[in-house]
């Protein structure tokens, strides 16, 4: 939302027309602005074959765009190739090919002027002739000098027509009076950061992805807390955190401000904050909604901003004792990855369900996040050509990983880079000129210059899984998040047995302790397979072995086998011994009581049966009696293994039958 700077005095109109008459072009400073037919924001031409309307959405001008609408929204080719041209009433364009400026007069006319020269120069969203002279009526009948006269939002409170002409219109002036504004407030920075509103724009800080780019500190009091909060967000920016970061740090000092407001508290000085106030504040919070890692995090913000004031002398006088320690910090339930269910899976990978997806950046960028399990606002931002081959020319993917704030290379899965190819492919044919980005948003966007939002993505997203009636496996609907996928492509790399430190580097996690989650997850699968494989296990003597999931020793039983699993594999079953023992039966398995077996090594046992007994005839035409004598034990061993196992995968096949 466009808010009114705050703290900054209001600049005098003299200097603000002065500014106005020296940027504003004279091609601009007349009564009427025709654009040129090829403008891409202002001017353009309707896609319908001979129409000479300006396009108002989705290339229509405003007779076909009503039309569309009226016949439910039919496939945009389809409609453009079936459409009859618009008829116009004489020689004379309507309203919605010009922009006229004559309903308004001196400054007011200049600042429209202005806003009209900036969106014509930013070349990113469209303007409509009709929304434009309905504000300017607006504006001109208020009788204010400048736009900067009246609050944004009051200026939006007018009336403006129907409900989608009036949203058309408030954002065309919170557009105007944004860059209004910013021409009456300068670059000075210092003037800047003394605003109560800080603007990532204005200070000339890269954006967020997320578009939110203000910084408010108008929530924050007394005085000197929020003087010396500016100060501290300062600091950290010049540290190169993050915006979001100061942002967060900035909500911490704002939740402090609203506990001294909610018990009347007027803290005078720095000296006011005290450990018992502290801890009153902390007893404040818990009984909060806000969750656990919210209130974790307005902790270690608070924390952070005494510890900064009292080391740099922002907060003079401040006691020692205002300190918050660890074990203040509320404690966190171990947290699992969200992954999505694979029967939702199958759903979102189906190929009819994602041709479904119109857009196809959108389309595109889908399969690339369900196949790398890349964060959604790294994957908006790839570059055009993202992908380099490795050394036998296998295709990995460079992308910059802007937690880490450090470029990563993955290997891609050939079904995404096949995907990203295809995508090149598109944007080409879209934007001949070409694009710097991968996937570039589809309005307002005419030279490609903008990755689409992240915001639009998990929108389009939500929609689109709506349209497929995605549903769980109890039949109800569910939701899947971008981010889920990464979880989704964590547990099935954990799941597929690829070690935990090969993860930590293709999901680009900074440590192993968000990797470990997925390791948690693969315990517990594998642990059902566990119990399933306890109870059709048979010994050396073909008898089946006894196991209770709820016996107090299945845990200890159950690391045992991981560590077995680890120590000794064997190419025809388990070793049930603790791998801390020696072993007494090197190469005597079958001879072993710690032998173990299941019938997925039937085949090996039977050619080891038949194998044995050739070994067995042979010794005992040699007249190795000893040697004979081993053969023949092994070979009982595996007749009484086999039928065992014959019978337990006899069963099984008659369970799955039934």
């Amino acid at each position: 939302m466009t808010v009114p700077l705050v703290g900054l005095p209001e600049p005098a109109d003299e200097l603000l027309l002065a500014r106005l008459e020296a940027v504003v072009r004279a091609e601009f400073r007349i009564d009427v602005y025709w654009p040129e037919p090829d403008d891409p924001v202002l001017g353009g031409a309707c896609t319908v074959a001979d129409c000479r309307g300006v396009p108002r959405a989705r290339g229509l001008c405003n007779a076909h765009h009503r039309r569309w609408l009226n016949q439910g929204r039919p496939q945009l080719a389809e409609f453009v190739a079936d459409a009859a041209p618009r008829r116009l009433r004489g020689t004379t364009p309507s309203q919605a090919d010009c922009f006229d400026l004559s309903a308004v007069g001196g400054q007011l006319r200049l600042e429209l002027a202005y806003a009209l020269q900036c969106r014509h120069d930013e070349r990113t969203g469209r303007l409509n002739g009709h929304v434009f002279a309905r504000v300017a009526r607006v504006v001109g009948a208020s009788r204010c000098g400048s736009l900067l006269d009246v609050p944004v939002d009051e200026w939006v409170g007018k009336a403006f027509g129907s409900p989608r002409t009036a949203i058309e219109c408030h954002a065309w002036l919170r557009y105007a009076y944004r860059v209004v504004e910013d021409l009456a407030v300068g670059s000075d920075p210092e003037a800047l950061y003394a605003c109560d509103v800080w603007d990532a724009r204005r200070l000339g800080l890269p954006e967020h992805a997320d578009s939110r780019l203000r910084l408010r500190f108008d929530a924050i009091t007394p005085g000197w807390l929020r003087d010396a909060t500016k100060r501290w967000a300062r600091f950290r920016l010049a540290g190169g955190k993050a915006w979001s970061t100061v942002r967060t740090d900035i909500d911490a000092l704002a939740s402090f401000s609203r506990f001294l407001i909610a018990h009347r508290l007027e803290l005078a000085h720095p000296s006011s904050i005290t450990r018992p106030l502290l801890e009153d504040y902390l007893l404040w919070l818990a009984h909060t909604t806000v969750k656990v890692p919210t209130r974790r995090g307005r902790i270690g913000g608070l924390r952070t901003f005494l510890e900064h004031g009292r080391r740099h002398g922002w907060l003079p006088g401040l006691p020692a004792s205002a300190t918050i320690y660890q074990e203040d910090y509320p404690p966190v339930d171990e947290a699992v990855p969200r992954f999505v269910p694979e029967f939702v899976m199958t759903q979102l990978e189906a190929t009819a369900n994602l041709e479904r997806l119109d857009d196809l950046t959108i389309r595109h960028l889908t399969i690339v996040l369900i196949e790398t399990g890349l964060r959604i606002t790294d994957a908006c931002r790839l570059p055009f050509n993202p992908i380099i081959d490795d050394s036998v020319g296998w295709p990995c993917l460079r992308y910059y990983n802007h937690k880490m704030r450090a470029e990563q290379l993955i290997p891609l899965s050939a079904r995404a880079a096949e995907t990203v190819r295809d995508q090149q492919a598109h944007v080409r044919a879209r934007w001949p000129a070409g694009s710097a980005w991968l996937f570039p948003r589809h309005r307002a966007n005419p030279d490609a210059t903008h990755p689409v939002g992240a915001t639009s993505v998990r929108r389009r997203l939500v929609a689109w899984q709506h349209d497929i009636d995605l549903r769980d496996e109890a039949g109800q609907p569910v939701r899947a998040t971008p981010h889920q996928f990464r979880h989704t492509v964590g547990t099935r790399m954990i799941n597929q047995g690829v070690p935990q430190h090969v993860i930590q580097k293709l999901l680009g996690h900074a440590s192993p302790k968000m990797t470990a989650r997925y390791a948690h997850i693969h315990d517990t699968t594998v642990r059902a397979a566990f119990d399933d494989y306890q109870a059709r296990r048979v010994d050396i003597h073909g008898r089946r072995l006894d196991f209770d999931p709820e016996a107090s020793t299945s845990e200890a039983e159950w690391v045992k086998h991981n560590l077995a699993r680890v120590a000794a594999t064997l190419p025809n079953g388990y070793c049930g011994r603790p791998p801390q023992q020696d072993c007494p039966h090197p190469n005597a398995c079958l001879t072993c009581p710690d032998f173990q077996t299941t019938p997925q090594f039937l085949g090996i046992h039977r050619r080891q049966r038949d194998g044995t007994l050739e070994l067995l005839t042979a010794a005992e035409q040699a007249g190795n009696a000893r040697l004979a004598d081993n053969h023949r034990q092994v070979a009982t061993n595996l007749e009484r293994i086999i039928e065992t196992l014959e019978t337990i995968d006899e069963q099984d096949t008659t369970d799955a039958a039934g």
